[in-house]
């Protein structure tokens, strides 16, 4: 008996072409993905640096209220700030007065805090308010020291008397030199 051979039909190529569109799409997809989380890896990475400065420049405000209220914190010696004393017009050391019952002319944190401000934060200093010691709390590490700017400002309201008040600006960096938050505040010890 002689067998005619079976000749099998020819394949279109339809399954290879369908894995290889599947294949890409999956390829895509897993892309997609990777990138994705690359984006919100620095987007954390961001807001993580902006918080650092942030806390740097809230501690900084702390740091400024308490040089107001009782010494020099740089130099731990008891220098009340009492009235405008120690302030001028050319905001020497860091303290600005421009009369009485006049407020800033102009954004002056512009102009002497470029690019850092006169007064510097001090890490670990230790200095006394009401008898209480207040030492100045560390820094998250690779954040530079915040600096800030005391305005003076004197008012008088009516029928009211004589008040001080203190506008501080503050001007802090996070771990990446682009990261800089500022904070300002009216402060009346």
């Amino acid at each position: 008996m002689n067998r005619i051979p079976y000749c099998c039909q020819r394949q279109g190529g339809a399954v290879f072409v369908t894995g290889l569109i599947f294949l890409l799409a999956l390829s895509l997809l897993g892309i997609t993905a990777a990138k994705m989380a690359t984006i919100e890896e620095r987007m954390s990475a961001n807001m993580r640096d902006r918080m650092l400065a942030m806390q740097a420049a809230e501690m900084a405000l702390r740091y400024a209220e308490h040089h107001i209220r009782d010494n020099d914190p740089s130099t731990n010696s008891p220098k009340s700030i009492e009235g405008m004393s120690e302030f001028d017009t050319n905001c020497t050391d860091g303290f600005c007065y421009y009369g009485a019952g006049v407020d800033a002319p102009n954004r002056s944190w512009e102009t002497y805090c470029n690019p850092v401000c006169p007064i510097n934060y001090v890490e670990g200093n230790v200095f006394r308010f009401n008898d209480i010691p207040y030492t100045a709390p560390g820094l998250p590490a690779g954040v530079p020291a915040p600096t800030y700017l005391i305005e003076g400002i004197q008012k008088t309201p009516p029928g009211n008397t004589l008040r001080y008040y203190y506008r501080i600006t503050v001007r802090a960096q996070g771990a990446k030199q682009g990261t800089v938050v500022w904070i300002q505040e009216i402060f009346r010890p």
